[in-house]
């Protein structure tokens, strides 16, 4: 049973802010007065086959995922090298003011730091296409929102380039 989210927020309120702005529902303990009848967790109609892949299916996709993660990897050390200035001085309005956009032909990457107690710091960017969340300390934080920044760069679009 997951601990609620009031009780993790006395701990660590930076992760019960990522909890709770995730927009993904904790489960609670339901109330049981009686006995729950068993009902279907799937689609598939009863007594149908669920194929299972391969070991050769799996071998395929697990190099699929490899050669697309290092195509990714590439991309956004690319954008790094050629765009370094530019995140850099974006990371850094974000570090002074505690939001910052990144303007690109994309379309705008907003980001912004949420700071708690403790030196703890929550990174939020939003993308055309997305968003991601990630928690940090004040001292590691300028480090993390240029490659976060990078990311969301690398995810937007093949050809996104951020303006000057």
């Amino acid at each position: 049973m997951p601990v609620p989210v009031w009780i993790v927020a006395i701990r660590d309120p930076a992760y019960a802010y990522m909890l709770r702005s995730s927009g993904f529902r904790r489960p609670r303990a339901p109330l049981r007065r009686r006995p729950v009848a068993r009902t279907s967790i799937g689609y598939a109609p009863f007594g149908s086959p669920i194929l299972q892949p391969t070991p050769e299916e799996i071998q395929h996709m697990g190099s699929e995922a490899d050669a697309a993660n290092s195509i990714f990897v590439a991309k956004v050390r690319d954008l790094e090298n050629r765009h370094g200035a530019v995140l850099r001085r974006t990371a850094e309005d974000l570090m002074r003011v505690g939001t910052a956009t990144l303007r690109t032909t994309a379309g705008d990457i907003h980001a912004r730091i949420i700071r708690f107690r403790r030196g703890a710091v929550v990174l939020e960017i939003r993308y055309p296409g997305g968003w991601s969340q990630g928690r940090s300390s004040l001292s590691t934080v300028a480090d993390t929102s240029i490659h976060a920044l990078t990311n969301a760069l690398a995810s937007t679009r093949t050809e996104a380039e951020p303006l000057p």
